[in-house]
């Protein structure tokens, strides 16, 4: 099912802010299935193919940092060592803004 645009927006903040938070703490980097897990519990209508998505969306804009690698048997993705770029956390700061994320 689609995810409006909205939607799209507000989750790719709050995966920014979760992400934060970690490294506020100092805690271990997200995994995507300990993220879909989190974004679960905050009662986001999640799965992994999308929060990857979003991972990768933030990636592309230069707010998260990650290891891509793929299961060569089975071809699964996974996606750890989540963290967030000064960019990101300029945003999640309020330093800088993005129309595309809802911090």
């Amino acid at each position: 099912m689609p995810v409006d645009p909205t939607t799209k927006r507000v989750m790719r903040g709050t995966v920014l802010k979760l992400t934060y938070q970690k490294h506020e703490r100092q805690e271990h980097r997200f995994r995507d299935e300990t993220l879909l897990i989190a974004l679960d519990q905050l009662s986001f209508n999640v799965h992994l193919d999308l929060v990857r998505e979003l991972i990768q969306d933030l990636g592309d804009r230069d707010y998260l940092k990650f290891n891509s690698t793929r299961n060569r048997k089975t071809g699964e993705m996974v996606i750890s060592e989540i963290q967030l770029t000064p960019d990101g956390r300029d945003l999640v700061e309020r330093i800088r803004t993005d129309q595309a994320v809802e911090v």
